[in-house]
């Protein structure tokens, strides 16, 4: 009896490993804002939400930066009506020519965090310029302020809409976001669980109930 119970007790605990150590827990709604980047890489995350059970909201500001984010008074509005579990920014195009970003934004960076509160945040960096050689000292200091919330994408070769343009192709959106994705289920500073993949003959980009798309000029 007494080995019986043993045994029970050591399946109990390897059941129960795999949440202890990964600390991973369910996510239903995800937010995701930021640049020109946001609108493909969210319908590429909605798949994923199609996929795996959870929705995602997506607020694509044209030419924002981390100041336009921070200054704008809807920020917070947005993330308390949204609701979301995580919250996905990405943000940095049009700000990692910057060589004192600790000077330029860092209050502004502070305000955004402020804004998102409690919840889970992961800034999703951006991909390198063709042709510049710039960005290190951006990422680097993004890293050093966010730690493992701070998903570095400037070394991922990406398919690019020309080759003076920084834009992924919609097939480098899905290689991006699928590389973020596979970052998200190892690592184990963050609770967002491991995603299965949408197969090939499952949607590959799918766009949530909320999409609001803004230009350079208009406000948020």
């Amino acid at each position: 009896m007494r080995k019986l119970s043993s045994v029970l007790s050591i399946a109990m605990l390897l059941m129960l490993l795999p949440f202890a150590v990964m600390g991973k827990t369910p996510v239903k709604k995800v937010l995701f804002i930021g640049d020109s980047m946001t609108g493909w890489m969210g319908e590429r995350f909605g798949a994923y939400g199609d996929k795996n059970g959870f929705s995602v909201a997506t607020y694509t500001w044209d030419g924002s930066t981390i100041k336009k984010w921070a200054d704008t008074p809807r920020l917070k509005s947005i993330v308390e009506e949204q609701d979301p579990d995580v919250v996905f920014v990405c943000l940095g195009m049009n700000d990692m020519f910057q060589r004192n970003p600790e000077q330029a934004f860092g209050a502004s960076l502070t305000q955004i965090k402020r804004a998102i509160g409690d919840r889970e945040m992961v800034w999703v960096g951006p991909p390198s310029w063709p042709g510049k050689n710039l960005g290190n000292q951006f990422n680097d200091w993004m890293s050093h302020k966010l730690g493992s919330r701070f998903f570095n994408s400037s070394e991922l070769t990406l398919p690019r809409q020309s080759k003076s343009n920084p834009h992924p192709t919609r097939a480098g959106i899905i290689q991006w976001v699928d590389e973020i994705v596979e970052w998200l289920g190892t690592n184990p500073n963050l609770s967002f669980p491991s995603l299965d993949k949408p197969e090939a003959n499952e949607k590959q980009m799918s766009r949530g109930k909320v999409f609001v798309y803004k230009r350079m000029k208009e406000k948020l």
